[in-house]
């Protein structure tokens, strides 16, 4: 079982499960939750994540997708620890660079790169990972 927390320590999550789907995703909207170029982002069965510690709150918005996408984030530091999406029900979307044992993030590499045509020219395609213009 893994585990992932916020930057203050206030809200954290475990989870376990095979992964459904491991990407970085290009969209304008994770820019904006993690003031990065992308996020990483592993895709669990909902069942297998639970919130260990902490309330997290949350922000909703219509996603470039078309679906809903809720966000759940530190209330104190902001750190948005997963999200939820209407478009693939049943599943967590755990943002990968909160996961805390860093020797885990190796077997988290992305397959798949979603919403390229947003990647900026200077970043370079993950080699081997399928290029998607789009959510699929």
């Amino acid at each position: 079982m893994s585990q992932s927390s916020c930057l203050c320590g206030n809200l954290r999550l475990s989870f376990t499960g095979d992964a459904v789907m491991k990407f970085r995703c290009h969209c304008l909207d994770d820019r904006k939750i993690t003031g990065s170029l992308h996020s990483t982002n592993l895709v669990l069965p909902e069942d297998g994540v639970k919130v260990i510690h902490g309330t997290p709150k949350t922000y909703a918005l219509n996603a470039e997708s078309g679906a809903t996408m809720t966000s759940y984030f530190c209330g104190d530091c902001g750190s948005t620890l997963y999200r939820k999406s209407s478009g693939i029900p049943g599943v967590t979307i755990i943002k990968v660079g909160c996961i805390d044992d860093l020797n885990a993030l190796e077997e988290f590499k992305p397959d798949t790169e979603l919403y390229v045509k947003h990647r900026v020219a200077w970043l370079p395609e993950i080699p081997g990972a399928a290029q998607l213009q789009g959510m699929m």
